[in-house]
């Protein structure tokens, strides 16, 4: 049960970094777009490519997590 129980943590720890990287993609996205010059618009972006990157990694993340915790 002490399995489970640490699945069922790292599921929620995931779930809730996933929701702190979508807040701060949006966010992010915001900023490239009100960018006055080109290079604060580059310099955003790069920092909202690398955000959504994290963003799939912790989604990957949370798939194997929710088959651990389905498998028991």
């Amino acid at each position: 049960m002490a399995d489970g129980n640490q699945a069922q943590r790292e599921l929620h720890e995931i779930t809730g970094a996933l929701d702190v990287l979508f807040t701060l993609r949006e966010e992010l996205a915001q900023w490239v777009e009100e960018a006055q010059n080109e290079d604060r618009k580059e310099e955003l972006d790069n920092v909202y490519r690398h955000v959504a990157a994290m963003e799939e990694e912790f989604q990957r993340r949370r798939e194997a997590a929710e088959k651990k915790l389905a498998a028991g």
